[in-house]
Parts: C-alpha cells; structure tokens; sequence
C-alpha cells in the first residue's frame, strides 16, 4: 500500500483552504493529519528551518485507518516548482485541489497575515510590496520568519496559471480541481459537496461551516514574540521536553495560538493599492481565464 496521501490541498494561501482542511477532516470517510502546512514537498523555496524528513512525513499518517482516504493541505505547495514533481513522483494517482482567490484581495490578506505572525517586518502594505528588491538579496526580512522567503515576493505569489500548468504537466486534468474563493465564500456547503465529489466520497456529509483563519490580530504581542522568538535557551528545553513534530508540541503551539488570537474586522484595501495589484496581475488573469475557462473579469475591477 502506498503510504503517500491520496489528495492534496495544495495552496492558495489565504484562499480558504484552513476552513477546507476543517470540513474535511471531520468527514468520516477521510484523514487529515493534526497538523495543517507539514511543509515536505516544497523543497525548492527557502526556509529558515529544516523541513520534514520522509520519515517525520509519513509519521503524520501512520495508524491512519486503511478505510479512510488521507489528505495532506499545504499551501506553499502551489507557489512551488518543485511540490507537483514529488508529489506526482510519491502518488502517481493523486487528486490535486486549488482554492484560488483574486491577486489583490488575496495578497492583502497575506500581507496582514504575515504581520500577525511576524513573518512580515512591515506594517505598511504599500511598503512590503516596495521592499521585494531588496528581499530577493536577502535584506530586509523578519528574523524569525515561518514562511518560505518566496511569500514576500508579491509580486509572484498569486501568478496562478503558471502554477496550476505545473500540475496540469504532471496530473491529468480530472485529478485537478480548480476552486474559486468566492463560490466557496457564497456556498460553502455547494463547493463543499462539489469536493467530496471530486474524492469519491459520500458526499451527504455536512459539518459546520464556520470561517476559519479569518483576519485576526493578537491578544498579547508579548506572548506572540516568546513563541516565534523566544531565546535560544529556552528553545534548547523546550526541544528537550517537546520533541518537534510529537503530539504534545503540535497541540500546545495551536492552543497558544489559538487563545492568543481575537477575530478583527479585516482593513479595506486602498483603492491605488489594488489597482497596482490588478496590473501587475492584469495578464496573469487573463492567462488563467483562458486555463480554467472561467470569466475572472470581477477580479480587475
């Protein structure tokens, strides 16, 4: 049997996928892993931090249920050249799942994202999307940052249609489906059954739709900065008493997080700023309409 999952959510950010991942792993016919971004197949992008070994990998997966479908949701494995080719290279047969949301809206939320989590050192949208020179020279970039440091680069995170053509030369197209933020916004429960359709599940299966990962900003900084930052020391123990990757480290870092986070209402996003977006993407979408056959006209205004 192959250990490998057997679909995979693989990106945009930003694009709904926390709230998939959510829906999906409370389906009875289903596995996902406890953890969502296992960062394996995206070995092209830059890290500042080991990613998983095959091992630690498969370790997510191990006493999963042979009856269950398993599935893994990363979202970085859209941005990278890499993760189709080894994803198709461990699962020949796999079913690849997109989320794609409109380059301005979806990099804004991005942006305010990196912010809460302090990959992103800049507070100001306008000024992140000016410092991306200097990013690709490895200048000014948070010195605890999650991410790859490709999700700086703005200007390339939301090019989709050279993204999905990456999977399209690696899978047939019945094993892609291609998902737009906003008929999963407008119809979750639709776009939902349209999934468990696609997996070849029972598709009468319906959780609660709440939102997750929506906008969202700390309850203590302090406490934020401790747990992206803290000091080497207590690195050094908490490694000790928490192996990376066990159970025990994987539910403490998500209940911090979790109750160290409040929902805010999200910040609309400058008319100049999105109209600089639109045509830095302008014929990006263009591409991509032509790709998935679908008018995306919407998405320059």
């Amino acid at each position: 049997m192959n250990p490998y999952p057997s679909f995979y959510v693989v990106g945009a950010p930003k694009s709904g996928t926390t709230s998939l991942y959510h829906y999906l792993r409370s389906h009875p016919q289903l596995f996902l892993p406890r953890r969502k971004e296992l960062l394996y197949f995206c070995t092209d992008l830059h890290f500042r931090f080991p990613l998983l070994s095959t091992d630690q990998f498969l370790s997510y997966y191990r006493g999963a249920s042979p009856h269950r479908l398993a599935g893994e949701v990363s979202v970085w494995n859209l941005l990278s050249a890499e993760a189709p080719r080894r994803i198709g290279q461990s699962r020949p047969d796999a079913r690849i799942i997109a989320l794609l949301r409109s380059p301005a809206d979806m990099l804004h939320s991005l942006f305010q994202n990196h912010v809460f989590n302090r990959n992103e050192n800049l507070t100001d949208f306008a000024a992140a999307l000016d410092a991306e020179g200097e990013r690709r020279k490895g200048k000014n970039i948070s010195p605890v940052i999650r991410c790859p440091l490709e999700g700086l680069f703005y200007s390339e995170v939301a090019r989709y249609a050279g993204q999905l053509r990456r999977y399209y030369a690696v899978f047939p197209r019945d094993h892609v489906l291609v998902i737009f933020f906003e008929d999963f916004a407008a119809d979750p429960a639709g776009v939902y059954r349209s999934v468990l359709q696609f997996l070849q599940v029972d598709d009468r299966h319906r959780p609660e739709f709440r939102v997750y990962n929506a906008r969202k900003t700390v309850r203590s900084t302090w406490l934020r900065d401790w747990m992206v930052g803290a000091p080497a020391a207590v690195r050094r123990l908490t490694r000790w008493l928490l192996p990376h990757h066990s159970k025990a480290r994987d539910w403490l870092e998500q209940w911090l997080w979790q109750v160290n986070t409040r929902k805010v209402d999200a910040p609309k996003l400058e008319v100049g700023l999105r109209n600089r977006i639109i045509s830095l993407y302008r014929d990006d979408i263009r591409d991509l309409e032509t790709l998935t056959g679908r008018d995306l006209s919407h998405w320059l205004r």
